[in-house]
């Protein structure tokens, strides 16, 4: 997926809010050429499940975790981790610089420490956030618009949305434990 391809899909009504990275930061920044193209086309603020995107949490600075925060008790490693997010509970997402702009999810209660992989890129990201939405607006035209939040989607439903994933990334289990994750979560909820 491309970033204007991506830009175009998401922005489907005047409600949603698009965030772009400054880009003399992202140029400066040893991300690819691909990720750099990504950011200055920019990303959706906010996207389910509970993840947002852009720099107000960090002063407007695209930086490393490392840059940002620079305490000296900082792993060497995250100065390889450039912050483009958060998930709900305020966890930085990553690009790793050090592994193809790889997207992790680092724990900010732990000095920053891995978490779990999100994608192996941002163009596999927009992907599965377009795949996570489309599931909710399925569930929601199928129960109600809170068909989702009202947990009225079954084992089918969810086994549909691996399969989707699976289409998107074979390992995605392995390489996204994030979205995995995700799956088990809300399986959870209808057990």
């Amino acid at each position: 997926m491309n970033p204007t391809d991506f830009k175009k899909l998401w922005m489907i009504n005047d409600s949603e809010k698009w965030v772009e990275f400054p880009i003399d930061q992202v140029e400066k920044s040893n991300l690819n050429k691909k990720t750099k193209d990504f950011l200055k086309i920019g990303f959706p603020e906010d996207a389910a499940p509970f993840l947002g995107f852009g720099l107000n949490s960090y002063d407007s600075e695209f930086n490393t975790i490392h840059g940002y925060y620079g305490y000296d008790v900082l792993d060497e490693k995250t100065k390889d981790y450039w912050v483009f997010g958060s998930d709900g509970s305020g966890n930085p997402i990553c690009f790793d610089s050090s592994d193809n702009d790889k997207l992790v999810l680092l724990d900010h209660e732990q000095g920053f420490e891995f978490m779990q992989d999100m994608n192996k890129n941002i163009s596999e990201l927009a992907s599965s956030l377009l795949l996570f939405r489309g599931f909710i607006k399925r569930i929601n035209d199928e129960f109600g618009e809170d068909g989702f939040f009202e947990t009225m989607f079954t084992e089918k439903h969810l086994t549909e949305l691996e399969n989707e994933f699976k289409i998107l990334n074979p390992n995605y289990y392995l390489e996204s434990s994030f979205w995995d994750t995700e799956i088990e979560n809300l399986r959870a909820e209808i057990e």
